[in-house]
């Protein structure tokens, strides 16, 4: 008798710790809440469209299911009631199909979308809303986190341009613009080309973080001169933007030209200059 219970101890050791692995894995972890992050917008027209301080809410409903709520300043309102769950290995999986109020100024629509979205924490979260009805299939991607500073600072920067050099100071032009594109290693490609000053080019340019602005540097070749004739010189570029790309400047210098070229590009239009 006392052996039979020598050899059921194991046994019953091994039961509880089944039950306590089992009871550990049941356990679901608590994904109401508000998820704060960015978004990257996608379709037929254009791709990675970035847009920060976006917010999606998920409320736990007492069935098991979850409410869905992404309100996007730029792309509308999204809802999605009773999101089925999936929990493993930590892991929330959700997915579900709701409505979004979309549209540009007074004239909004609602169109149907999907919801998928995989959960880890509130600081480790993506999902994803498909719109197939909008722009030949519109797919938002939202993640927890900061936006990576390539894409949310590609585009187009359009304003006027202020040129110094030795021989005069101030020379504006208006209607000028930039344009800024993601190499998919966290750098950037420029493209400046002016009327007035040539064509600026930086193949790769890096972005740094400073305070709420992000900072750019870099370096190229210019292809200008007068008429069909032209040269080219080696130019630096430096410059600064804020998330929103409202205020910004970038600012050009080609040493070997006139003395030493700078030509900057600011919003808006130039000044009016009263003599």
């Amino acid at each position: 008798m006392r052996i039979k219970s020598i050899f059921m101890l194991p046994l019953v050791a091994l039961c509880l710790m089944a039950c306590k692995k089992e009871n550990a894995v049941s356990v679901s972890p608590d994904i109401s809440g508000s998820y704060e992050g960015y978004s990257l917008a996608s379709c037929a027209y254009f791709q990675n469209n970035c847009s920060i301080n976006e917010t999606v809410t998920i409320t736990k409903n007492s069935d098991g299911t979850a409410n869905i709520a992404f309100s996007s300043g730029s792309w509308g309102e999204f809802t999605v009631a009773s999101a089925q769950i999936d929990e493993n290995g930590g892991v929330s999986n959700l997915s579900g199909n709701g409505q979004t109020q979309m549209g540009m100024g007074g004239n909004v629509s609602s169109y149907d979308c999907s919801f998928t979205a995989v959960i880890k924490s509130k600081e480790d979260a993506q999902m994803q809303f498909v719109v197939p009805a909008v722009m030949g299939g519109m797919t938002i991607d939202f993640s927890t986190g900061e936006a990576p500073a390539d894409l949310l600072l590609a585009g187009t920067y359009e304003g006027y341009t202020d040129a110094d050099c030795a021989y005069f100071q101030d020379q504006y032009s208006d209607n000028e613009s930039l344009t800024l594109t993601p190499n998919g290693d966290g750098t950037v490609a420029l493209v400046f080309e002016s009327a007035m000053w040539g064509k600026f080019d930086v193949a790769s340019m890096t972005i740094s973080k400073d305070g709420e602005n992000y900072a750019f540097s870099g370096n190229g070749i210019v292809a200008m001169g007068m008429g069909e004739v032209t040269n080219n010189y080696d130019f630096t570029m430096t410059g600064i933007t804020d998330a929103a790309k409202d205020v910004y400047s970038f600012v050009f210098n080609v040493p070997a030209v006139m003395g030493g070229l700078t030509i900057t590009l600011l919003p808006g239009t130039s000044p009016v200059v009263v003599n």
